[in-house]
């Protein structure tokens, strides 16, 4: 797993828990974790490329991808190989760069091409057979923030990102 150097993920079900909640106006809200969504800001500011891949377009998918600063966004892709092909491109990059997280059938094909794959505890069955990884937690739910740790952790970048978090001296004036 040494050579990672962009994780790519779906988003509901890994991201979010799965749910949409429609309102009667049509208005879709998703549940998204704040330690994921940090996670995701601390792998970036390691040099980590993060891109997500969904299975369907959503106005709220790309407003927290803006938020979180995720550039490449990829909705609607029904071929997620094929979205996961155009990454690999862009960045010149070898499948064995790609880390891929994902929960569902659709997932599978860029589970099996990249270098590394991992899932949430809830994920399907058939996912889970083919991970690397499975998280202990579920989708929405703190799994991006357990395997984006473990990748972090095997890239030997995490000692580094903690120790930016203990230089207490450097808020507080001791």
């Amino acid at each position: 797993m040494n050579g990672i150097k962009i994780v790519v993920m779906d988003v509901d079900g890994v991201l979010t828990d799965g749910r949409i909640v429609l309102d009667d106006k049509g208005v879709e809200y998703k549940f998204f974790d704040v330690k994921d969504g940090h996670i995701i800001h601390i792998a970036l500011e390691a040099g980590i490329k993060i891109a997500w891949i969904s299975g369907r377009y959503s106005s709220t998918t790309s407003q927290r991808a803006k938020q979180l600063k995720i550039e490449d966004l990829y909705q609607n892709e029904h071929k997620k190989i094929e979205a996961l092909k155009k990454i690999k491109n862009k960045y010149s990059l070898e499948y064995n760069n790609i880390a891929y997280i994902g929960d569902d059938l659709i997932d599978i094909p860029p589970m099996i091409l990249s270098g590394f794959s991992a899932c949430p505890n809830d994920a399907v069955s058939d996912v889970k057979k083919v991970a690397d990884y499975v998280s202990e937690f579920n989708g929405g739910r703190g799994a991006v923030r357990d395997i984006m740790e473990l990748i972090l952790k095997r890239l030997n970048l995490w000692d580094g990102i903690l120790e930016k978090y203990l230089l207490i001296d450097k808020y507080v004036d001791i």
